[in-house]
């Protein structure tokens, strides 16, 4: 079983990595950060930088969902300026059902199993393929 340069398992360390991707976004940057600059093994940086981009993009697709919200303020504020601002009861445009809350949450657990799934598979050195996850990586890790 080969070893990083911290003693500890190439696959105990892929572990940590990933698990450390549902912890803290910043305890992920800077374990990602020591791989790529310190350790030599190629499978662990392709599933630091893994990790990372399975991160960011969650964290964008829930920002981009999020976002819906500041759009409708807009559209809100320029409706309000044909309504009367004392009725409550006047149209407004937002999500319908809370729908952005139950996405996100559903996204977030998403998130969670696969990295858990990953950090379990990752103690053996395997990983499972995403298709444009992995072609990414492949693509600038190459």
């Amino acid at each position: 079983m080969q070893k990083t340069k911290l003693g500890i398992s190439v696959g105990l360390l892929g572990a940590l990595i990933y698990f450390m991707g549902m912890v803290n976004t910043l305890g992920l940057i800077i374990m990602v950060g020591y791989v790529l600059l310190k350790e030599e093994n190629p499978w662990l940086r392709k599933s630091a930088v893994k990790a990372v981009v399975i991160v960011a993009g969650f964290t964008v697709v829930s920002v981009l969902i999020s976002s819906g919200n500041q759009v409708f303020d807009i559209f809100n504020t320029a409706l309000g300026w044909f309504q009367d601002p004392m009725d409550y009861t006047a149209f407004k445009f937002r999500y319908p059902f809370g729908i952005e809350t139950i996405v996100r949450s559903v996204l977030y657990i998403i998130e969670s199993l696969l990295l858990i799934i990953l950090g379990f598979k990752a103690l053996t050195q395997g990983s499972i393929k995403i298709g444009a996850i992995d072609d990414a990586v492949n693509k600038h890790m190459d």
